[in-house]
């Protein structure tokens, strides 16, 4: 049977370091609970470089190099010619996380997507996923409907919502044009009703599941340090809403990750 693939953590956040957590506890920690691969995620260059590291340490943990959004201003876009470059590293499946948001840096739209579509250049020139970073304040969807143009003027083919929080409509958006939805263990709260309603319609084809570790801890560990082992919850929850076997949800979300990431 196939493990679980969290598609999306940040071994390379100074969280885990600060509490004195080490990598290989955490790696060790999650196969013990049935979780056989990771995707560790940039968010700057220096946290990038990080994951093109990890990539090539441990060989369950793949990388994805890119400049998050929220930190735009940290770099000019000739910068992001060291993404193109880490992107060559072993194991390193995506470019990300990138993409738009519009909930803490709304005043740097302009600049967001001008880091967005070079970076968007590097993913389809180096035939790699693209892993997004969309967020907006709630009640609004402008960054994603937004980021739709952008990915549909680049025609964009493989790309991951990272983090899907939101309702089946916008869903229908991204899964219509072949996208993933990567599923946090947001959708283990009690009042992520939207969410559970999404992860319901869409089909399992279209959903990979992700910590976003160390954040966004699921229920019911809610509030500790985030950590690849806890995305069993996560699991077991969207098995619970599909009226799914979790070992079917397993297998189908492990082998999405598997075409998304190109690992035979």
């Amino acid at each position: 049977m196939a493990g679980i693939f969290d598609t999306h953590t940040h071994f390379n956040d100074e969280m885990y370091k600060n509490n004195d957590i080490e990598v290989s506890e955490l790696i060790r920690d999650a196969n013990q609970n049935g979780v056989s691969k990771f995707c560790c995620v940039g968010f700057d260059i220096e946290s990038s470089k990080q994951a093109v590291k990890y990539a090539l340490k441990y060989p369950s943990v793949y990388g994805a190099v890119g400049i998050h959004p929220n930190n735009v201003n940290d770099y000019e876009l000739d910068d992001i010619d060291e993404i193109d470059t880490l992107s060559y590293g072993q194991n390193v499946v995506a470019i990300g996380e990138v993409g738009l948001d519009y909930y803490y840096t709304p005043h740097d739209k302009e600049r967001q997507k001008l880091f967005f579509k070079k970076q968007i250049d590097i993913a389809i020139k180096n035939k790699l996923a693209l892993m997004m970073h969309i967020r907006d304040k709630d009640g609004s969807e402008q960054a994603y409907i937004d980021a739709l143009e952008i990915l549909k003027e680049k025609k964009v083919k493989n790309a991951i919502v990272h983090c899907y929080t939101r309702g089946y409509e916008l869903a229908k958006k991204f899964t219509d044009l072949g996208y993933y939805l990567s599923i946090p263990g947001v959708v283990t709260f009690k009042n992520a009703k939207e969410l559970q309603e999404t992860v319901l319609k869409v089909s399992i084809n279209s959903l990979l599941v992700e910590t976003d570790a160390p954040y966004l801890t699921p229920e019911p560990n809610r509030g500790a340090i985030n950590q690849s082992r806890y995305i069993v919850y996560t699991v077991k929850a969207i098995a619970n809403i599909k009226k799914l076997n979790k070992n079917d949800v397993i297998e189908a979300t492990t082998n999405n990750a598997h075409k998304i990431f190109k690992i035979k």
